[in-house]
């Protein structure tokens, strides 16, 4: 970056001699701009790069102003330059004279130049398989290999244990009175010699 802090203690004129101040220098961006002000004039911002330094050791602007009356504008001007060209041509006698004969000839040549041709050979190969990601798009030599995918519906039936019934058989022993009626046979024995026998069988 350029440093201009000569300026602020330079003498610094404008195109016609006129003498300037410099107030500021200022750099909003990437240039570097000064704050000049004519003398009984206003403040103007110029290009800092836009100095030249003269052999007096003085500092001019290609450019001058004019000190306005009160109440009007500052006018500036600004010298545009075009350069311009002229071109002659003249007559030189060398001295020496030639006389040209110009002939052409036509010839047949045979140009055998080798042209590259290319060809692009599609060809739609079934595959058919179940994927869990989309394939990545790979070369095979000079192939290159696109996989096309679609999306299918699939129906399915299978068996699924909704519930189970368990049965368990559990044992207990309770007791149940109840009345029975038992019957029991008595024998009397009677003999002949008249004895008796009470006995039960």
């Amino acid at each position: 970056m350029t440093d201009f802090s000569h300026l602020s203690t330079a003498h610094i004129v404008d195109a016609r001699g006129c003498p300037m101040f410099l107030v500021a220098l200022e750099q909003p961006g990437a240039d570097t701009l000064a704050r000049v002000r004519i003398a009984n004039g206003p403040e103007m911002l110029v290009p800092a790069d836009l100095f030249a330094l003269q052999s007096d050791g003085a500092y001019r602007l290609p450019f001058s102003f004019d000190i306005p009356a009160d109440g009007e504008a500052a006018a500036q001007r600004f010298p545009l330059v075009a350069e311009e060209v002229h071109i002659g041509k003249r007559t030189v006698d060398t001295g020496r004279g030639v006389r040209i004969h110009k002939s052409v000839s036509t010839a047949e040549r045979i140009v055998d130049t080798p042209l590259l041709q290319e060809e692009l050979v599609v060809e739609h190969v079934p595959i058919g398989a179940e994927v869990d990601s989309p394939p990545e798009v790979r070369y095979e030599g000079d192939t290159l290999v696109l996989p096309v995918l679609e999306e299918v519906l699939v129906v399915c039936k299978q068996l699924r244990l909704r519930e189970e019934v368990r049965i368990t058989r559990h044992r207990r022993e309770t007791h149940v009175p109840q009345t029975v009626s038992l019957r029991t046979e008595h024998v009397a024995v009677e003999r002949f010699d008249g004895s008796e026998d009470g006995g039960t069988h």
